[in-house]
This record gives C-alpha cells, sequence and structure tokens, in this order.
C-alpha cells in the first residue's frame, strides 16, 4: 500500500504547470478545473487537461478536481478524467449522498465505456460547507468508489462565517466530523485542507500536527514548497516504527504463551495497542 501523503493542487491553465507539478516530490497531483479556472475559460481547461493525461503517463496519481455538481459543467468534466485515465476526481462541495451517488453511478457508465477496471477509480468529496459536515457520513458510504473525504477549511469558514485563527479551535469540530465519519463509513483516512499562507511555514507544520493528531493521513498543498513539511509530519519517524515494531513483535510472542496484556517499556500494552502499532507498521510496509 502506498503511503499517500501529499495532494498538489496545479491549475488546468497551464501544460507547463501540469509538467512542473508531476516533476515534484507531490504523492498526488490535482489537475484543477473548479476554483483556478475562470467560467469563460472552463472547457478549454478541460481539454488541456484531458489532451495532457491522452499525451503523457504520469508516474505518480492525477486526479481531477471537477466542477461542483450544481453546476452545468461538471459532467462533461467526469467524462474527461475517465476518457483521459486519471486517477479518480475530487469533487467540491460535496453535501449529499443522494448527489455523490449520482456523480458516481455517472462515473462507473463511463468506466464501463472505456473498458476501466471499477474499482481502481477514486472519488474523493471535498468537505467544505456546514451541510457537507452535518451529512458528512452519507457522503463517505454514498458509493464504493468513494474512497477518501478531503476537508476544506477556507470555503467552511466562509460558509459558517468563522475566523480562522492560528490555533485551528474554530476548525476542531468540523475536522473531527470528517475524521469519526471516514472512519464509521469504513473508508481511507481523510486529507486536510490547504494551508494559504506560503510565507508562514510554522503556520503549515502547526495546523498539519494539530491534523495528524486528530486522524488525518494526509494534506492538500498549493505550491511545491509545502510538501517537505508536510512529507516529515505525515510520515512516521524512524522512532515511531521502532516503537511499533517492539510492540508487535513483543505482544504475538506474548499472544503465543495465551497472554494479551503486557507491559512494553512503561507502557501497557493490549490488544487495541497492539492493533494500532501493527497497522501503522503495515501502512509502510505493504
Amino acid at each position: 500500500m502506498e503511503l499517500i501523503r501529499s495532494y498538489l493542487f496545479v491549475p488546468a491553465t497551464s501544460t507547463k504547470m501540469f509538467e512542473k507539478a508531476l516533476v515534484s516530490a507531490a504523492d498526488c497531483v490535482i489537475f484543477d478545473l473548479e476554483d483556478a479556472v475562470a467560467i469563460s475559460e472552463k472547457q478549454e481547461a478541460r481539454e488541456r487537461a484531458k489532451n495532457f493525461l491522452l499525451n503523457n503517463q504520469p508516474e505518480k496519481d492525477v486526479l481531477i478536481r471537477i466542477n461542483d455538481i450544481t453546476t452545468h459543467f461538471w459532467r462533461e468534466d467526469l467524462e474527461a478524467a475517465i476518457e483521459a485515465g486519471a486517477s479518480g476526481v475530487m469533487v467540491p462541495k460535496a453535501e449529499s449522498a443522494i448527489s455523490m451517488k449520482t456523480l458516481c453511478e455517472t462515473a462507473l457508465i463511463s468506466l464501463e465505456r472505456q473498458k476501466r477496471d471499477l474499482h481502481s477509480f477514486a472519488v474523493i468529496p471535498l468537505i467544505e460547507t456546514a451541510r457537507g459536515i452535518q451529512f458528512a457520513y452519507d457522503i463517505a458510504s454514498a458509493h464504493y468508489l468513494v474512497k477518501r473525504l478531503a476537508f476544506g477549511s477556507i470555503d467552511y469558514s466562509l460558509d459558517v462565517d468563522c475566523e480562522l485563527t492560528d490555533e485551528g479551535t474554530e476548525l476542531l469540530f468540523a475536522r473531527s466530523q470528517v475524521v469519526t465519519a471516514s472512519k464509521a463509513a469504513g473508508i481511507g483516512s481523510p486529507i486536510d485542507s490547504v494551508y494559504p499562507d506560503l510565507a508562514n511555514e510554522a503556520g503549515l507544520i502547526n495546523e498539519s500536527r494539530r491534523a495528524r493528531r486528530l486522524g488525518f493521513k494526509a494534506k492538500l498543498a498549493i505550491h511545491p514548497k509545502q510538501l517537505p513539511p508536510i512529507h516529515e509530519i505525515f510520515s512516521p519517524s524512524k522512532k515511531e516504527m521502532e516503537a511499533a515494531l517492539e510492540i508487535v513483535n513483543a505482544f504475538e510472542a506474548a499472544e503465543q504463551q495465551g497472554i494479551a496484556s503486557i507491559a512494553v517499556g512503561n507502557k501497557l500494552v493490549d490488544y487495541p495497542v497492539y492493533k494500532k502499532a501493527k497497522a501503522l507498521l503495515e501502512s509502510v510496509i505493504l
């Protein structure tokens, strides 16, 4: 299982920007047809992204952020992404299970037409409104094509009219809802929002650490310079890996002797602690 920690947005306005993003350190690149593209340029941007993918074979996953399902652009965006061979789509302003199921069923028709593997295509709803937070579980469990959720803090803050702060307490409930909904629905751990201040690396680091502590396992990025701190924070450290390996080895040895609760160092280890340590190892080893 590949560890995907970063998703780098790139506007679908220039093939040179596509090329630069794809040679960056990003684990996944998102060609953006939504916020980064003026309405008058939507069709041209869609064709640019589609033709680039058809004529190139990126070595990393490429998603396309389509326009939201309330617009008349989304269906052609989705079909272009599938025809071009994109790994999946990010769906902005996801707010209901009904609309998400409609989008996923539409995707299946196009995937079958293109003779693509139905399970390899990912739909990632972007939760960025109060309604999206309220119905996050329904969205996460709407269809098997929904692989992960992503959180959009900027649009969310505009929608609920809260003030974004360095401490991030105003987003604690929303972030927790996205994590809880993801786990309850049995999908992958969610992706945290972009950090918009490119000049404030300390702020990016602090926000990333908060998100990881809450259960996010990746982060959206808007510039390659943000990738190194994101990767460092969302990658298990050597110390964490060594501790997890010690726990797994000790617990499995004890379990063979019929013991299910042991002490490793000063830490009590039972099945929940063991399972968490094993999951950490598997996230990197598999």
